[in-house]
């Protein structure tokens, strides 16, 4: 049996919550044009700052850090830094979200109190609570590869 996350609070003061929390994440992604299956683990922190910190430990070490501003790159196993500007890549969409947090406007639909839909643009991303500790989140990137990401409290 499922329970409802919350009562009283709003799909995006339930999911800013959730991001507000210390996480663990697996990423399956599947490109069907090269018929990959690519998987990566890591954690996921937001500091007091707002900075998020994703540290990936399979399969390639890499640090993330990402603020309103730029995404900078660390890959440990070559001990390079790389920065991205936020703006050099508006088109993802969730990770805006991440940083910016979400919004009820770009909720397209509810399916029920625990599973719903964001969209911006032509990008949809879906969510699905699980249950209050495990969220899993599916959406297609810009190079048009699906991608499933399970968050744990």
């Amino acid at each position: 049996m499922i329970i409802p996350l919350t009562i009283e609070s709003s799909t995006s003061e339930q999911l800013n919550d959730f991001f507000d929390s210390d996480l663990t994440f697996t990423q399956t992604s599947l490109n069907k044009n090269k018929n990959l299956i690519e998987e990566s683990e890591g954690i996921f922190k937001r500091l007091e700052d707002n900075t998020i910190v994703i540290e990936i430990s399979t399969p390639f070490r890499e640090n993330y850090f990402i603020d309103k501003n730029k995404i900078e790159i660390h890959d440990l196993d070559f001990d390079q830094v790389r920065i991205i500007r936020r703006e050099d890549i508006k088109e993802n969409i969730f990770l805006g979200y991440l940083v910016d947090g979400f919004d009820d406007s770009y909720i397209s639909s509810e399916l029920n109190d625990y599973e719903f839909k964001l969209k911006i643009n032509e990008q949809n991303i879906d969510l699905k609570f699980i249950n209050k500790n495990h969220l899993q989140v599916k959406f297609k990137d810009n190079m048009d590869i699906n991608n499933l990401i399970n968050f744990y409290k």
